[in-house]
């Protein structure tokens, strides 16, 4: 199986008007996931290039615009990938997809590894990472899921990292359903 790298873009925005104190419960049946966001998020796509061709990176994004929010951005990305890819998957295959999923966000970040910790989220495997950035931290939690790739994250600024809202986003996310 070809070594998949996941191009995760990462961008801090200007910070503006208002912000939220109510989480909203988001909720998408085409991309099959659940997730809390401090306020109603962004959907977009993106082409992206890879090993196996160009792919479809979905992104759901909510961007704070004010500083008084704990971080700057909460994501949730979700790439589907060529079963054909997966046909022969083991353990060792899907850790190394996931490596490569790890090793393309640091460096498209231009970011430091801090952790790196195998889990697994309704029996499928992820990874919980840490990076250090210019400007502060990103936490990430990538699942493969069959062919799909799962990855949520939050970006917190260096005097906010550790805040109560990295987690509430995080442990929020759940599979609603898969292929």
């Amino acid at each position: 199986m070809k070594k998949i790298v996941l191009f995760v873009s990462v961008s801090l925005f200007a910070f503006g008007s208002s912000f939220s104190q109510n989480w909203e419960r988001y909720k998408s049946e085409k991309f099959a996931f659940i997730v809390n966001f401090p306020s109603e998020p962004t959907e977009s796509v993106q082409k992206v290039s890879t090993a196996i061709g160009e792919l479809d990176m979905n992104m759901f994004m909510y961007q704070p615009t004010t500083l008084a929010d704990d971080n700057a951005v909460y994501s949730v990305i979700r790439s589907e990938y060529p079963e054909e890819q997966f046909k022969d998957a083991t353990d060792e295959s899907n850790d190394n997809i996931l490596d490569g999923a790890v090793n393309g966000a640091v460096n498209n970040v231009n970011g430091t590894l801090l952790y790196d910790k195998k889990t697994k989220h309704n029996g499928y495997p992820g990874r919980s990472i840490k990076i250090q950035i210019s400007a502060g931290y990103l936490y990430i939690n990538a699942y493969l899921v069959n062919n799909m790739m799962y990855i949520t994250q939050v970006i917190c600024l260096i005097d906010k990292d550790g805040n109560d809202s990295i987690s509430r986003f995080l442990n929020s996310f759940d599979i609603l359903k898969v292929k």
